[in-house]
C-alpha cells in the first residue's frame, strides 16, 4: 500500500512539474505559475527551482495591486511605473544586504527581472523619465545603464531630438565597446554617426562542432579562433 501511495504522489507531482514547464513557455509571471499549481503536490520551493534563476517572464505593467497588502511582500512589477518598480527593487536590495537569491525566493522575482530593474537606478534622470514614458525599453536600459554619466547624456538627447529607437541590440552594442574602450584605458564618445553604424552593422553566427574544433583549430584558444579565420580571410583573395 505505501509503495502504491508514494508511485501516485510521484505522479501527481510530475503532472505538476508539466503544468509549471507549460506556464514557462507562456511567460508567466511567477505569481501566477505558484497559483496555478497544486501545492498538496509540489512545493514552493521546486516550482522555483524547475523556474531557475534566470526565468524572465512577460511584465504586465498597469495593473492594480492589492490595497490591502504589504507593497514590500507582494510582486510590484504588475503595478506603476518601470521606475517606481526599480526604486522598490532597490530597497529589497538595501533591506536583504544585497542578497539576491534570498530576495527572488521571498519575493517570487526571477534574478534577471531583478537584475534588469535594479539596474534602471544607475540610468540619469532624463533616461529614467524616457523609460517610464515608454521611450526606451527596459532591456536596452539596462545595458546603458553601465556606461559612464556623460555617455548616458548623449544617449538621451538623441533620443529626445531625433526620436531615435534604441534597439536591445543596439544598446548590447554601445555597452560591448563601452567596456571595451574602459579595459584599453580608452575614451568612448557616443554620436548618432556612431549609433547609425550599429543599427546597419550586419553580422551572422557561425557554429562548429567540438570536432570542427579540434580538426581545424589546433592548439588555438576558443576565444582567439575568431581572430584567426579573419587573419585568413585577409590574406586569401577569392572568398
Amino acid at each position: 500500500m505505501a509503495e502504491t501511495n508514494q508511485l501516485l504522489i510521484n505522479y501527481y507531482k510530475k503532472e505538476e512539474m508539466k503544468k509549471v514547464k507549460k506556464m514557462m513557455e507562456g511567460k508567466l509571471e511567477v505569481r501566477e505559475i505558484l497559483k496555478n499549481v497544486n501545492m498538496e503536490w509540489i512545493s514552493k520551493e521546486e516550482v522555483l527551482d524547475i523556474l531557475g534563476e534566470d526565468y524572465e517572464p512577460i511584465i504586465k505593467e498597469g495593473k492594480v495591486a492589492n490595497k490591502n497588502k504589504n507593497t514590500l511582500n507582494t510582486l510590484s512589477v504588475t503595478q506603476n511605473t518601470p521606475m517606481e518598480i526599480a526604486k522598490n527593487y532597490k530597497k529589497y536590495f538595501e533591506e536583504y544586504n544585497q542578497n539576491r537569491k534570498q530576495i527572488c525566493r521571498d519575493k517570487n522575482i526571477s534574478n534577471g527581472t531583478f537584475q534588469k530593474y535594479l539596474r534602471l537606478n544607475y540610468l540619469i534622470p532624463g533616461l529614467q523619465e524616457l523609460v517610464n514614458n515608454k521611450k526606451l525599453g527596459i532591456n536596452p536600459a539596462e545595458h546603458i545603464s553601465f556606461l559612464d554619466e556623460k555617455n548616458q547624456i548623449k544617449i538621451a538627447e538623441i533620443i529626445q531630438n531625433y526620436n531615435y529607437e534604441i534597439t536591445n541590440k543596439i544598446a548590447q552594442k554601445i555597452k560591448r565597446d563601452f567596456r571595451k574602450c574602459q579595459k584599453l584605458d580608452e575614451k568612448y564618445i557616443l554620436s548618432k554617426e556612431k549609433i547609425e553604424s550599429y543599427k546597419n552593422g550586419r553580422s551572422f553566427k557561425i557554429i562548429l562542432t567540438q570536432e570542427e574544433i579540434e580538426k581545424y583549430f589546433i592548439g588555438v584558444p576558443d576565444r582567439k579562433i575568431k581572430e584567426y579565420i579573419i587573419s585568413i580571410l585577409k590574406n586569401t583573395k577569392d572568398v
